[in-house]
């Protein structure tokens, strides 16, 4: 196939001057470039896509997490003190809030590409901790 390109003056000495200095044809220079253009640009994710899996992706901080085994460690050996208790509840709850906006957005990533949400989990090899 052939498509012929009517560049502005300037654009057209640029882009003659780099394919010169990387020692390949004009023609050729273009066609790599394009080339380049088109691979990266179909690699390249949906910006919706992308801010969905930053959310899916988003996890609290090592210390709440720290924070939140020490507790249910206790409340496990029946050693939590009751003045602890709403510090493990407040923590649980966020966690839980945590754990539903994750799931919002791989249902509504699971929505945009057309595929269920199992198939998507699976997809992004999501697992649940080795401890559930």
């Amino acid at each position: 196939m052939s498509i012929t390109l009517t560049l502005p003056d300037p654009l057209a000495r640029q882009v003659q001057q780099v394919a010169q200095r990387e020692g390949v044809a004009t023609d050729a220079y273009i066609v790599q470039l394009l080339q380049w253009h088109l691979s990266t640009r179909q690699s390249a994710l949906p910006a919706s896509e992308a801010a969905l899996l930053q959310q899916i992706n988003l996890g609290l901080p090592a210390t709440t997490w720290q924070r939140y085994h020490e507790l249910a460690r206790k409340l496990a050996d029946e050693t939590l003190q009751s003045d602890e208790q709403p510090a493990l509840i407040a923590l649980t709850e966020q966690i839980e809030q945590a754990n539903v906006r994750r799931i919002a957005a791989l249902i509504k990533l699971a929505q945009i590409r057309n595929t269920t949400l199992d198939n998507l989990i699976e997809q992004l090899g999501i697992r649940p901790p080795a401890y559930a």
